[in-house]
């Protein structure tokens, strides 16, 4: 496959829906991308099918939708997909919904997951947790907590007991702003299933249950809600919103504003084939 490139509005042409990815392409961390608003108004405008693909799961779609209009993209929740919002799907798909849950994220996380029957427990009840989610990890990771939960683990297996990890952002960094990065919650996921795999051993019953781009479950939905063949997937990171896109057999386009910029001096010569994008993207702008 040859990528080439393609401008915006080529792609509203030729395309009958648009999966965005949030970060980096709509929203660098902290304001809109230059550019966005004017899409998204436009998209509004001529009734265009879109939605956003989110790995972000520390706040709910609703919240989410809130703060983009805040900022001046206005985005309805209905048009929000995110890693967050497939936790109670994966649940019910691998009947975990019965068991007893300890939720690292924020407040409005645990109420939305408990409203919808996810058992949770407090954090005096930890020891209880038969599943730790990783929802938003962003006040949680320090060496001392990390080393407490490995020993958790530890002592669980000791037990005979397994403890599964569900990780719905598979991101390990985020973009804040046009020059920062942040850890995602899957760099220290990843930490923590390497020192549990030190230990034990490769025991599949360790391995994290992912979520978000560029596994099926997200791509799947959005398929659904589409309705449609032509789809097109925007990202700017080749390992989730690509690979994930081409797993998924959509086409993708990678735009350079955001973690996979020019700075980067991207040359497709040296992608490997699962990570090549159809289309290079420049910009957003209309």
């Amino acid at each position: 496959m040859k990528t080439s490139l393609i401008s915006i509005k080529d792609v509203i042409k030729n395309y009958e829906s648009i999966l965005f990815d949030s970060y980096g392409v709509l929203f660098d961390g902290i304001k809109p991308i230059d550019g966005s608003i004017e899409l998204i108004n436009h998209l509004n405008k001529i009734n265009y099918n879109y939605f956003i693909l989110t790995n972000d799961s520390s706040i709910t779609d609703e919240e989410r939708s809130k703060s983009f209009i805040n900022q001046g993209l206005n985005i309805t929740s209905e048009k929000i997909i995110s890693a967050g919002s497939l936790i109670c799907n994966l649940m019910k798909k691998e009947n975990l919904m019965v068991k007893k849950c300890f939720v690292y994220g924020t407040k409005s996380i645990k109420n939305d997951l408990k409203a919808k029957g996810v058992k949770l427990l407090s954090e005096n009840e930890m020891g209880k947790a038969e599943i730790i989610i990783f929802s938003d990890v962003e006040k949680w990771p320090t060496a001392e907590k990390l080393n407490k939960l490995l020993n958790f683990f530890y002592k669980k297996h000791s037990e005979n007991k397994f403890i599964k990890i569900i990780l719905p952002n598979p991101d390990i960094i985020y973009p804040v702003g046009n020059d920062y990065f942040n850890f995602g919650a899957a760099a220290f996921v990843d930490i923590l299933e390497q020192a549990i795999f030190r230990i034990f051993g490769k025991n599949k019953q360790y391995n994290a249950l992912r979520l978000g781009k560029p596994y099926e479950m997200i791509f799947e939905i959005a398929k659904s809600r589409c309705k449609s063949n032509k789809i097109i997937m925007i990202g700017d990171q080749l390992e989730t919103d690509i690979l994930g896109a081409n797993k998924a057999k959509i086409d993708s386009a990678l735009v350079t504003t955001g973690i996979n910029t020019t700075k980067k001096k991207i040359t497709t010569d040296k992608i490997e084939k699962n990570l090549l994008p159809k289309f290079i993207l420049d910009s957003i702008r209309l």
